[in-house]
């Protein structure tokens, strides 16, 4: 159990301190009331239910890191799951299901979550016991009626909608079985993709591991244009000879305004702080929130057979485990890191069988039409996933330019593309302003879309741009 470690690390350390002769607040943690903050006062708070900033800082105090864990180094405790529960924190994380990327809409977008996985996620491949998390990658046959038949299952869990910060201390214990094609990540993406799609809006990896090579990590910040314009910064991190993922250690990251650095078991390995995001001011994307998320992957790119197939050797003795004994969340004292706040809102694309390309920057995207298709949703900038309530009323806003005079639809839409908005303008070089108010009759997720493709002739224009401006939906 969690307990018995601390006791164990504790002891090892003879920390026994008369509470009566501190005078920086150690007597608030002697919970058995003898005068002394030693081990059994972890005990004693335990079960009196302390809170996790309370337990956080005893159990600091016990590992020879003064009042809290990183308190010395002026970080606070923001946010943790100790995973004490017995059962997964449905208030903390969600599950990622399934082996195929989908949109906010429900719709496939690309098998193998982008990355040639083999693994099926369920909701079913997790464990929390003795305050451990386990995710559990098994070969088993799994079908599902919409995604077809797999050989491997696992699970992917995320804060998502549930906790994202900006900037920080993040830290994570944990251990990883090894064997080939078993990819255990720790990681993190935006909580919205202001500055686009992936990875415009970034991507902070905190530990992936290569199950074939144990002996290392590596952590990665992606970043750039929206695929396939993005790039990426990696460093590796090489254990001590003997030692690996199979082991217990704590993958940190340090998160400040203009740098980010990886830590193992405190010890510094990498520091990134020349990143960009296309057509954004630095620190972009590194600035916004980000959610946490944990998984197990099989196979793939990462360390598959070929880049794809998974070994079934390694699951020979049966499942493998990706064990978490905490992740713990740090603000860091006296600073004001908040995302920030963008005048002109983000837009994906869309071309179908059209020459276009979307570019955001700041205050305005750039919708550069080379060939309009044959479609009047050839080309399309999007706001995606909004959630809208039943009776609530929105309001889109925006200016418009565009260097040859065309016809541009504006639609905000369900799923199943019935239409709440549907306005047809005419653009030109002259900018102009435009304001709809749109209500919704139920509760969606919509989508909002300038349209852009073959519209009223619009083929035979040839190469223009369109420009749109302060995109505000409110």
């Amino acid at each position: 159990m969690k307990i018995i470690k601390l006791i164990a690390a504790a002891a090892l350390l003879l920390t026994a301190v008369p509470a009566a002769a501190a005078a920086d607040g150690r007597i608030d943690m002697d919970y058995n009331n003898d005068r002394i903050v030693d081990v059994f006062d972890m005990v004693s708070a335990r079960r009196s239910g302390a809170s996790a900033a309370a337990l956080e800082k005893l159990s600091g105090f016990l590992l020879g890191k003064g009042a809290g864990d990183s308190a010395k180094n002026g970080w606070t405790l923001k946010w943790s799951d100790e995973f004490d529960s017995g059962s997964l924190d449905g208030g903390k994380w969600s599950y990622e299901l399934g082996n195929w990327k989908l949109d906010n809409n429900g719709n496939y977008i690309t098998n193998g979550w982008g990355n040639n996985e083999q693994e099926f996620y369920t909701d079913k491949n997790t464990t929390v016991k003795d305050g451990i998390l386990t995710i559990s990658a098994r070969r088993e046959s799994y079908t599902d009626e919409k995604q077809g038949s797999y050989e491997y299952t696992s699970a992917r869990i995320n804060t998502k909608d549930k906790f994202s910060f900006c900037g920080g201390r993040i830290e994570v214990r944990a251990r990883c079985d090894a064997g080939k094609s078993l990819w255990p990540a720790i990681w993190m993406l935006p909580e919205k993709e202001v500055y686009g799609g992936w990875a415009a809006s970034g991507e902070i990896d905190i530990m992936e591991g290569w199950g074939s090579t144990p002996e290392k990590i590596c952590g990665t910040i992606h970043f750039g244009g929206a695929w396939p314009d993005n790039t990426y910064l990696t460093n590796d991190y090489n254990f001590p000879n003997g030692d690996g993922t199979q082991n217990w250690h704590v993958y940190s990251v340090e998160w400040e305004k203009g740098e980010i650095r990886w830590y193992v078991d405190d010890v510094l390995y990498s520091t990134q702080n020349s990143w960009s995001s296309a057509g954004f001011s630095f620190p972009a994307p590194f600035d916004q929130d980000f959610y946490i998320i944990l998984n197990l992957a099989v196979g793939g790119h990462f360390d598959g057979i070929d880049g794809i197939y998974a070994d079934p050797a390694t699951f020979a003795e049966g499942p493998k485990s990706f064990d978490i004994d905490y992740v713990r969340v740090y603000e860091k004292d006296g600073t004001k890191f908040r995302p920030t706040e963008l005048t002109s809102a983000a837009l994906d694309n869309y071309i179908e069988g059209a020459d276009a390309s979307v570019v955001n920057k700041e205050g305005c995207t750039v919708i550069s039409v080379r060939n309009a298709g044959e479609l009047e949703y050839a080309v399309m900038g999007l706001i995606i996933g909004q959630q809208v309530r039943a009776g609530e009323k929105h309001t889109l806003s925006f200016d418009v330019s565009s260097t040859a005079e065309r016809s541009m639809v504006v639609t905000a839409e369900d799923s199943s593309y019935a239409r709440y908005l549907d306005e047809k303008l005419t653009v030109s070089p002259e900018r102009k302003h435009y304001s709809f108010d749109v209500t919704f009759d139920r509760d969606m997720s919509a989508d909002i879309k300038f349209q852009l493709g073959n519209i009223d002739g619009a083929a035979a224009l040839g190469a223009h741009e369109v420009t749109l401006y302060n995109i505000s939906w409110q």
